[in-house]
């Protein structure tokens, strides 16, 4: 099963009549119910990311895709079936489709830089030319009626005829770079927005048009004359997406403002809708109703509005962004993670989710996200923090206007604010080597002397065993004295539909809050762990010397009634918490903590030790030496960042940058360690498993070493010659400034290497280091792994001898590993691509120098199916048997046996 991922970042489409939401996401197409918001369906094929999706101009029941992997598809959405490819040269970033000529224009990233926007015939897949060349691939226009194409490159916008024969562009050319462009239905107006919020029109500019055919001198044309242009500006930030009305009389905008602006064109006047929670990145007209939309926001929303009563009709909502600051995907060690199994906390979560459990995980503005996994739907947000959505404009400015655009969206703009996109928030999370996207919301301060704020964020979790209880640890950047960090430790009821004060804020949530505590610990908080079986959480942090673990009980407050399931809004509280006790050990920083299955033993990290301590006594019982890598004897131990007791075992599992090891607590000794840092571990209760994640090595590295080394060689050569050569500071700064840029090639180079190879998902028997299960989850740097409930295993996990694991990526997509042949693997009804599909290569990788061959026969590593499953066109194989109208099916008892033979068996077998 495939789950979770961005469903809003690339263009989306809604079906010709109207009822279906067709959704990019990653390697798939996501279908989705215009009235429910519930997935009906997916697109599988694509081997690479899904860049776009186009209505067929000639069939409402058939869209075109175009991917990175250098194909564009027609399919049959309804069924699910590929009809037709055609191959292009390039990755394809963005499509529009020419109906007449039976050709697509596509915006192509080349791989040795530069754009294009090329022409190929979808009919019969051939390359018709070459429209225009850029320096970037930028997003295409086409006119409704066919006649006009667009595109921009940074400060130009190109305008140029469309037809068999390649034609002259002409160059609209901006003192601001565009973000996006849109063309009204009658050829007559072209929109454009910039970094700066403003919208440019140009009326009448088709006869600025030049219509001479294109030479190898011929350019790019200036008019001669300037078509009329106006300008609006209601937008404080960049303007994140722009199209016009099918009948041409409005202009719809949207930016960072999360405002969807409606500009009547013959007065200039806008029409709000506001508080759409997240910022605006597309806009895209239903077929069927010209006054429905489809808006994509930021904070991976897609919503169906209706703009002749203003009001949001259907809203698709997938897992959220990690905020800024949180490393992806979950957190340091994946403490800013937790899933719920299934039915716990009901009140809370609102009947606990589906079979797969409940993942929580944070979003921005300080919120929580409750997600159901085997749904693959959004269940509610929380919000930890109070926050409200403000302006990034110049602070100054918004004393006088407020809080910007959120301030007065019935009002004037704030015309005096120019936000400066490009100046990046020094706590944003920004891709390796990567640009920010046009429409993307900004992050940046306004200019010289003014600084954004921080967002606060939630950055460690933890739940009691049935869900009733959530502890949060949210940190504050630059709230504290001198620009420091401030965190906040909260206790949270379920039950509760409302409390004042900060509980408030998640009025309708399910949980209000019980205590709050202002710096828990004198610096950040590093870990939290909630007790299994008593109401009693840790948390650890400090530095040097101060660093320690704090116990936290609850207890109830004096005159308080009996407990109940949860408390009305408004009333206080029974129970209250506080600090029963604290340690430490011999000054070393603490880090991670874990409790044993039945909670006596409390294990927390000292530096790279492990110290064990009596829960009721807050005892030391005994501290476990380091484990060092025979590998690296000679070499200092790194800081254990992970910790897990393996229910059912004397063993605990603990994990660094630099070694994954097992003690066995019976002797207090390392019982087996590997050389291999481990980003994420977990412990599988229902069958005293340990299951880790590795980072592949890049099977480029030499290459990509080489390229590090080339560039620093140059970068010192280029360093010398000037200085030999007596030459001025001018030479020295270019010769500096091209040394700079040929590193950060070769660090992206590097970081879009390790992300190719992925991370390798071990499944051990804590007694042995050979791994007993294996899969490979390519595509992903980072990954945080969670067992699911048994209740997801189907019963037939036991004989499977493996719990499904939930595999979280970086780029908040989800999967399940499940063992072939396992409930679990063959439920699943859609996916992206099997372990065994993935190319073997000629050298041998990390894992199989240490543990062998994955194909090998007995005492190999077993291949566990990642999203595996799936029948023909992404559907689960017994659903074919009853792909047929219901009066041409065989009667049940003829479908019965293949029923149960395609459900209970794998493809294989």
């Amino acid at each position: 099963m495939v789950g979770g991922g961005i469903l809003s970042r690339r263009p989306a489409c809604l079906s010709g009549d109207g009822k279906l939401i067709l959704c990019p996401c990653g390697r798939l197409v996501h279908i989705y119910s215009a009235v429910t918001g519930e997935r009906v369906g997916s697109l599988v094929g694509h081997a690479d990311e899904v860049t776009g999706v186009i209505l067929d101009p000639e069939n409402a029941d058939q869209v075109y895709t175009c991917s990175m992997d250098a194909t564009v598809r027609l399919w049959d959405y309804r069924s699910g079936e590929e009809l037709s490819r055609v191959t292009a040269r390039e990755p394809v970033k963005h499509m529009v489709i020419h109906k007449g000529l039976g050709v697509a224009y596509l915006s192509m990233q080349l791989r040795e830089g530069g754009g294009r926007v090329v022409l190929y015939n979808i009919r019969t897949g051939k390359f018709s030319g070459t429209a225009m060349k850029t320096r970037l691939a930028g997003p295409l226009a086409l006119s409704p009626s066919g006649a006009l194409a667009a595109t921009i490159d940074r400060h130009s916008l190109f305008v140029w005829r469309t037809g068999t024969d390649i034609y002259q562009p002409l160059n609209l050319h901006h003192t601001r770079p565009y973000t996006c462009l849109a063309i009204s239905a009658d050829d007559s107006l072209i929109a454009a927005g910039d970094a700066s919020g403003r919208i440019l029109i140009w009326r009448a500019f088709e006869h600025s048009v030049p219509s001479g055919l294109r030479s190898e001198n011929s350019g790019k044309a200036h008019p001669t004359v300037q078509p009329p242009l106006t300008t609006l500006h209601w937008h404080a930030h960049p303007v994140g997406c722009l199209t016009f009305s099918p009948d041409g009389t409005y202009l719809l905008s949207g930016g960072s403002e999360g405002v969807l602006v409606q500009w009547a064109l013959e007065t200039n006047r806008p029409g709000f809708l506001p508080r759409l929670g997240g910022p605006l990145l597309g806009l895209h007209p239903s077929p069927a109703d010209p006054a429905r939309y489809l808006v994509r926001q930021a904070d991976n929303v897609v919503r169906l509005v209706n703009v002749a009563t203003m009001k949001v009709e259907c809203s698709v909502q997938g897992l959220r962004p990690p905020p800024a600051g949180l490393l992806p995907p979950a957190g340091v060690a994946g403490g800013a993670a937790a899933l719920l199994p299934p039915g716990a906390g009901s009140g809370g979560v609102g009947g606990g989710g589906g079979s797969g459990g409940v993942l929580v995980v944070p979003a921005e503005n300080a919120a929580l996200q409750f997600y159901d996994v085997g749904r693959d739907r959004h269940m509610q947000l929380v919000q930890v923090a109070p926050r409200n959505a403000v302006s990034l404009s110049d602070t100054s400015a918004s004393g006088r206007h407020g809080a910007g655009p959120h301030a007065h969206p019935h009002g004037q703009p704030p015309h005096h604010q120019h936000p400066h996109p490009h100046q990046q928030h020094p706590h944003a999370h920004v891709p390796h080597g990567g640009q920010q996207q046009p429409g993307q919301p900004s992050t940046s301060g306004s200019g010289p002397g003014s600084e954004t704020p921080a967002p606060p964020f939630v950055s460690l979790l933890a739940f009691n065993r049935d869900g009733s209880v959530m502890a949060t640890v949210d940190l504050r950047p630059d709230a504290g004295p001198y620009g420091s960090t401030e965190a906040c430790l909260k206790f949270w009821d379920a039950g509760s539909s409302g409390q004042e004060s900060e509980a408030s804020t998640s009025s309708g949530s399910g949980f209000a809050l019980n205590t709050r505590v202002d710096e828990p610990h004198r610096d950040l908080v590093s870990a939290l762990v909630y007790h299994p079986t008593r109401d009693l959480a840790v948390t650890t942090g400090g530095s040097g010397s101060e660093s320690e673990f704090k116990v936290w009980i609850q207890e109830r407050r004096a005159g308080a009634p009996g407990s109940g399931s949860g408390r009305r809004a408004g009333e206080p509280p029974s129970t209250h918490w506080r600090c029963r006790s604290t340690g430490g050990y011999k000054g070393l920083p603490l880090g991670a903590a874990a409790f044993s299955a039945d909670g006596s033993v409390l294990a927390v990290a000292a530096a790279s030790r492990v110290t064990l301590w009596d829960v009721e006594s807050n005892a030391l019982a005994a501290a476990l030496p380091a484990a060092v890598p025979t590998t690296s004897a000679a070499a200092a131990a790194a800081p254990l960042t992970s910790l897990a007791f393996v229910p059912g075992t004397p063993f605990l599992a603990a994990a660094s940058p630099s070694c994954v090891a097992v003690y066995n607590l019976l002797t207090a000794a390392v019982h087996w360690c590997l050389p291999y840092g481990a980003v994420s571990i977990t412990a599988d209760a229902a069958y005293g498993l340990l299951a880790a994640a590795l980072p592949a090595p890049p099977p480029a590295a030499g290459p990509v070493a080489a390229a590090a080394d080339v560039a620093a060689g140059e970068e010192g050569a280029a360093a010398e010659e000037p200085e030999a050569a007596g030459a001025g500071p001018a030479s020295t700064a270019a010769a500096t400034a091209a040394a700079a840029q040929r590193r950060r090639q070769a660090a992206r180079a590097a970081h879009g290497a390790a992300a190719a190879a992925g991370c390798h998902v071990l499944v051990f028997d804590p007694r042995d280091a050979t791994p007993k299960y294996h899969c490979h989850v390519a595509g992903a740097s980072h990954v945080h792994l969670a067992a699911l409930p048994s209740a997801a295993g189907g019963g037939s996990g036991t004989a499977a001898g493996c719990s499904p694991l939930l595999i979280l990526r970086d780029n908040r997509q989800y999967s399940v590993a499940a063992v072939p042949g396992s409930a679990a693997s063959a439920a699943s009804a859609t996916g992206e691509e099997a372990a065994g599909s993935i190319p073997k290569e000629e050298t041998l990788s990390v894992f199989e120098a240490t543990f062998g061959k994955v194909a090998a026969g007995a005492g190999g590593a077993a291949a566990m199916d990642v999203d595996g499953g799936a029948g023909v066109g992404g559907k689960a194989r017994w659903a074919e048997l009853f792909d047929a109208p219901s009066h041409v099916l065989p009667p049940p008892t003829a479908l019965a046996h293949a029923f149960l033979t395609l459900l209970t068996t794998t493809p294989d077998s």
